[in-house]
């Protein structure tokens, strides 16, 4: 493709943060409202989420609710080139971190890996729901340049190997960040739907 991922990274970006506040909180909402309803997000015992930042879809409403609906909630820590993610029980946990990014404190014992190994149950369904710049139809994803969900991801389906825990993965976007192709590279993971305030973008259309 002529675009890289750079300008359309860039291109996406400057869509996102175009949105009006009020624009940004109702599409939000409304993005949220769809995750709930969704079998995966009913069916999972844990949430991992990213805390949003700037201009992303705003998951405050999200971590809220999943709280109230007793999952085990999750949100990332970045260390130098690598991401875990640490349990909360409440977003007044947060503190400042990564580039300014609200993060969870950093404890092994609250380590999605360590709670996962804690359990004791045969199978345990989780949804993780990532941020992104820009994506396209078949779900192909451009993040924002450093990796961190590929490499973490790759992680996790490795071990899925050994495992049995059911992994599902959204992403949340506005609909201004789809474009109608995007470039991809073979280490880039796609997420299994892309929720935004118009749709749900899910391989064959499924929900």
């Amino acid at each position: 493709m002529e675009q890289t991922k750079r300008e359309i990274r860039e291109r996406a970006l400057a869509l996102r943060d175009a949105l009006l506040p009020a624009e940004r909180a109702a599409y939000s909402k409304e993005i949220i409202d769809k995750i709930t309803r969704l079998d995966c997000y009913r069916n999972a015992a844990a949430l991992l989420v990213y805390v949003s930042f700037r201009s992303e879809v705003e998951t405050g409403m999200l971590i809220e609710n999943a709280l109230v609906d007793k999952k085990a909630v999750f949100s990332p820590v970045v260390s130098g080139r690598e991401m875990e993610f640490f349990r909360i029980t409440s977003l007044n946990e947060l503190k400042s971190g990564y580039q300014g990014i609200l993060e969870p404190a950093q404890e092994a014992e609250a380590s999605y890996r360590e709670w996962m190994r804690q359990k004791e149950i045969s199978s345990t369904r989780t949804l993780l729901c990532m941020p992104g710049a820009a994506f396209d139809r078949e779900r192909n994803r451009i993040g924002y340049g450093g990796g961190y969900y590929d490499r973490y991801l790759s992680a996790l389906s490795a071990e899925q190997e050994k495992r049995t825990e059911n992994i599902e993965t959204i992403a949340l976007a506005f609909s201004c960040q789809i474009f109608a192709e995007i470039p991809r590279e073979p280490h880039d993971l796609r997420p299994d739907r892309i929720v935004t305030e118009r749709e749900i973008i899910a391989e064959r259309n499924g929900v």
